[in-house]
C-alpha cells in the first residue's frame, strides 16, 4: 500500500521548481480457489470451493481462514481504519460490515466450523479426517458479505464498490502452522500463499468490473452480467467496481494493461506510466508473470493499494503523486505479489522494496523530472526528522524494521520505518556494491524467491553470496542498528 507523504519534499521542491513457507512452484502443490458469487446493494453472496495441499511436514486437523470483512463488524477490536482517516473514510457517518459463514461442507457432508480468533477474523474448519503431507483436502465454503459504506480496501464509497480481501482466505503457512492475521490499522495486515483462482462472479449489466485476473468468459442474462475470471499462482483476487469507469488497454508489452478510471483529466499519462513500469520492471527484476495488469482509480484514503494483477490509485491525488502512486503499486508485482512476504510482521520487505524502485524509475526515467539524489535526500530528511519527532516524545526510538505491526505505535512511524528507512538502506548498499552487483542480487532474490515467500535473512543471504559485505549494512539496518 502507498501512503502518500515520502517523497512529499521532494514533489513540492519539484512541482515548484524467520522461515520461508509458502507457495510451491508446481500447480500440483498449490491451493486453487473455486468462487461464485453475486453482487448487489451493498451485500454480496457467494461459495468458494478451497483445496488446500499440505505441503508441510506437518498434520492438520483443521483448516483456517482469515475473515477480513469482519474487521469492519459493530464492537469489533481492532478497527480497519486508523483514527487520522475515520472521520474521511466513513463518508456518511457510522457503517458497519461483516462476513457470515453459513455453511461448510466437503464432499457433501458438513463439516464443523467456527468464527473465532483474537478479533472474530478466522474461520477454524474441522476436517474429516487428518491431513497429513503431501495430501490434499477440498472444503466448500457459502458465505455472505455486508459491505460497509466505507472508503478502504472492502467498501461501497460514492464512486465505486471495492472489493479486496472479500472471501474466506486460507491463512498463509509460517513455521509449519497457519499465522492468524490481525486486521490493524497500520500497514498492509496480510500473510497469504500462492493459489490458482477460478472466479464466477455476477452483478448488475450497469457496472463496469475491474478484476485481477484474465476476463476467460462473459456473459449476459436479464440485467445481470456473469463474468468469468482466472489467475493462476497468486496470493489474492480483487476486483472494483463502477458505474462510472471508463476504459483504455495496451499491449505493446506482451501484457493486456487496462486503466480504469472516471476523474483522471490525463487517463493517457497514467497508462503510460503504467506501461513504463511494467516495461522497466521486467527488464529489470525479472519477467512479469500474469497476463493483464489492471491500474483502477477508486475512492482511497491512501495513495493505494496493490494486489496480484490489479491495483488502487486514490482519485484524490495530484497529477505528480498519482503517477508516483501508479510506479510504487506497479512495483508491489513484483515485491509482494511475486516475491510474497508476511506483510504483517516484516511489512518493510515489499513497502520497502517498491519504494525504491520509485528512485529507480524515475532515475531511468528523466522525463518526470526527479533524480535519484534528489528523491534519496528527501528520504533523509524525513527520515531525521522523524528521528528527532521521536527522541522527543519518548527520549528515544526504535528504529528497528523487523517488528509486527502491532509495535507501531503510529503510522507516523511505521511510514518511516517501512517506506523511508528502506531506501535509504537499499542505497547506501547500492552506492557500496556498484549498480551491476546491486541489480544483479535483485534479479537473483526475484527468481530464487518467485511465488514463494522469503524472509529478511533471506534478501540478505541473497547479498552475502555477492560477498561485498552488504550483508552487514542491511542486517544492521534490519536491527535498528545503522550508522547514518
Amino acid at each position: 500500500m502507498k501512503k502518500f507523504c515520502v517523497f512529499a519534499c521532494a514533489l513540492i521542491a519539484a512541482l515548484s521548481a524467520a522461515f520461508t513457507g509458502g507457495c510451491t512452484k508446481t500447480e500440483s502443490h498449490r491451493a486453487s480457489y473455486d468462487i461464485s458469487c453475486e453482487y448487489s446493494d451493498g451485500l454480496l453472496i457467494g461459495s468458494e470451493t478451497v483445496s488446500f495441499y499440505n505441503f508441510t511436514e506437518n498434520s492438520f486437523k483443521c483448516l483456517k481462514f482469515n475473515l477480513y470483512g469482519n474487521a469492519f463488524r459493530k464492537g469489533a477490536k481492532y478497527s480497519p481504519i486508523s483514527e487520522q482517516y475515520k472521520r474521511r473514510a466513513y463518508y456518511s457517518g457510522e457503517s458497519y460490515g461483516e462476513t457470515l459463514v453459513e455453511n461448510v461442507c466437503s464432499e457433501g457432508k458438513e463439516l464443523k466450523f467456527e468464527v473465532c480468533g483474537e478479533d472474530m477474523n478466522i474461520l477454524k474448519v474441522e476436517l474429516e479426517k487428518e491431513l497429513f503431507p503431501e495430501e490434499r483436502a477440498a472444503v466448500t465454503i457459502d458465505f455472505k458479505v455486508k459491505l460497509a459504506n466505507v472508503i478502504s480496501r472492502t467498501g461501497v464509497n460514492a464512486e465505486t464498490v471495492n472489493l479486496g480481501n472479500f472471501y474466506p482466505v486460507l491463512c498463509g503457512i509460517e513455521n509449519g502452522a497457519f499465522y492468524e492475521c490481525v486486521y490493524y490499522s497500520s500497514g498492509d495486515p496480510f500473510f497469504s500463499d500462492c493459489a490458482d483462482y477460478n472466479v464466477k462472479f455476477s452483478v448488475d449489466n450497469k457496472f463496469v468490473v475491474a478484476a485481477s485476473g484474465e476476463t476467460i468468459d462473459k456473459t449476459d442474462s436479464g440485467n445481470k452480467a456473469v463474468y468469468t475470471f482466472s489467475l493462476k499462482n497468486a496470493r489474492s483476487f480483487a476486483l472494483v467496481i463502477s458505474e462510472k469507469f471508463n476504459v483504455i488497454t495496451d499491449v505493446t508489452t506482451g501484457v493486456t494493461i487496462n486503466y480504469y478510471y472516471y476523474k483522471d483529466a490525463s487517463p493517457e499519462k497514467s497508462l503510460k506510466t503504467a506501461v513504463e513500469a511494467i516495461k522497466f520492471f521486467g527488464e529489470t527484476y525479472g519477467e512479469y508473470p500474469y497476463k493483464t495488469f489492471s491500474v483502477v482509480e477508486t475512492k482511497f484514503i491512501q495513495g493505494g493499494m496493490e494486489y496480484p494483477g490489479l491495483v488502487y490509485v486514490s482519485d484524490e491525488l495530484e497529477e505528480a503523486a498519482y503517477r508516483e502512486v501508479v510506479v510504487h503499486e506497479t512495483a508491489h508485482q513484483w515485491w509482494m505479489a511475486v516475491v510474497g512476504n508476511n506483510e504483517t510482521e516484516c511489512g518493510f520487505l515489499d513497502e520497502g522494496l517498491a519504494e525504491y524502485s520509485v528512485i529507480v524509475f524515475y532515475d531511468a526515467h528523466k522525463e518526470y523530472g526527479f533524480t535519484r539524489e534528489q528523491l534519496v535526500s528527501s528520504c533523509e530528511k524525513t527520515y531525521k526528522n522523524f528521528c528527532t519527532v521521536y527522541d522527543k516524545l519518548y527520549g528515544k526510538k526504535d528504529t528497528s524494521m523487523t517488528r509486527s505491526l502491532k509495535d507501531f505505535s503510529s503510522e507516523y512511524e511505521y511510514v518511516n520505518i517501512a517506506y523511508v528507512k528502506p531506501c535509504l538502506m537499499y542505497d547506501a548498499v547500492r552506492t557500496g556494491m556498484g549498480d551491476a552487483k546491486f541489480f544483479g542480487c535483485l534479479k537473483k532474490y526475484y527468481s530464487t524467491y518467485k511465488f514463494l515467500n522469503a524472509a529478511p535473512q533471506d534478501l540478505s543471504g541473497v547479498f552475502e553470496k555477492a560477498g561485498t559485505g552488504a550483508q552487514e549494512i542491511l542486517e544492521a539496518f534490519f536491527a535498528g542498528k545503522e550508522v547514518m
